[in-house]
């Protein structure tokens, strides 16, 4: 009787010591599948908050006379004086290819995934520029190396640089004589394929707060200075003529010109208010 009674205690002991074991096996996998559960929507979070706030960044301006690095790619542009055209290359690992030889734009963007440029048949040298005829604006698959047209101007006309890029609106304007000055802002929805203009100069754009700070630093003898919705809505104007323009803090700086080369520097808030001038009119560029 003591020996059965003291067997059946042991067994009661191992099974009890089993389903311990068993429910710490539980928890440590309740555990681990919890923190897996939490990593993975970090990281997607994480993405999704980086992908957003990208904005113009996440594309990267080429010109012809500037390369620019996109995801261990370099691209580049060189004029084809045959063809009135751009040719644009791709190059890594030391390895160099022509991408297109259709583009008519002397600044694209691109952020590795697509190209985006416009392509157009040259006619003619002008005082302001040239003229050209069949003006297309294209998309470029860089991995399917298909091109896409989402907008096809009538008419002749200056062809377009592409100065910014968001992934849902494109910016660009009328080439000129001026190399980075350009006429004729314009927003481009790429999803509706719909084109809005400005009827503004241009040479850069940049993320600022909500909004689009268009400067049009690229002409000799400066230009606007002014901020838009990511749409081109409400053109809030900062300066009529700037020569020089940087974002520092909480502060836009812009040095004003006249056309007799007397500048100022000033500043104002992000928002475009409160405008300050920190220096007195003098010759030369203040700032």
């Amino acid at each position: 009787y003591d020996i059965c009674k003291h067997r059946n205690r042991k067994g009661r002991k191992i099974m009890k010591n089993k389903r311990n074991q068993g429910n710490r096996l539980l928890t440590i996998c309740m555990v681990l599948l919890l923190a897996f559960s939490m990593l993975f929507t970090a990281v997607g979070t994480t993405e999704n908050v980086q992908a957003a706030s990208n904005g113009l960044s996440a594309y990267k301006k080429i010109t012809f006379y500037k390369s620019g690095k996109v995801n261990g790619t370099i691209y580049s542009m060189k004029y084809n004086d045959r063809t009135n055209r751009y040719i644009v290359y791709a190059s890594k690992n030391g390895k160099k290819k022509a991408l297109l030889n259709s583009c008519s734009s002397g600044s694209i963007v691109t952020n590795g995934k697509y190209l985006y440029y416009e392509s157009a048949a040259f006619l003619r040298s002008g005082s302001f520029g040239g003229t050209y005829k069949n003006r297309k604006l294209v998309q470029y698959n860089l991995k399917t190396r298909k091109n896409k047209v989402l907008i096809s101007f009538r008419g002749e006309g200056p062809a377009d640089s592409i100065i910014g890029c968001d992934g849902t609106y494109l910016y660009m304007g009328y080439q000129t004589q001026y190399g980075d000055g350009l006429g004729n802002f314009a927003v481009v929805n790429l999803k509706k394929r719909q084109i809005k203009r400005l009827g503004k100069d241009c040479s850069t754009v940049q993320s600022v707060k909500n909004k689009v700070l268009v400067t049009a630093v690229g002409f000799p003898h400066g230009g606007p200075v002014y901020l838009i919705n990511r749409d081109g809505s409400k053109c809030k104007i900062i300066s009529d003529r700037a020569i020089k323009v940087s974002v520092k803090g909480n502060y836009i700086y812009y040095t004003e010109a006249t056309y007799d080369w007397k500048t100022r520097k000033c500043r104002c808030d992000l928002n475009g208010n409160n405008k300050k001038a920190l220096t007195a009119w003098s010759r030369g560029i203040a700032g």
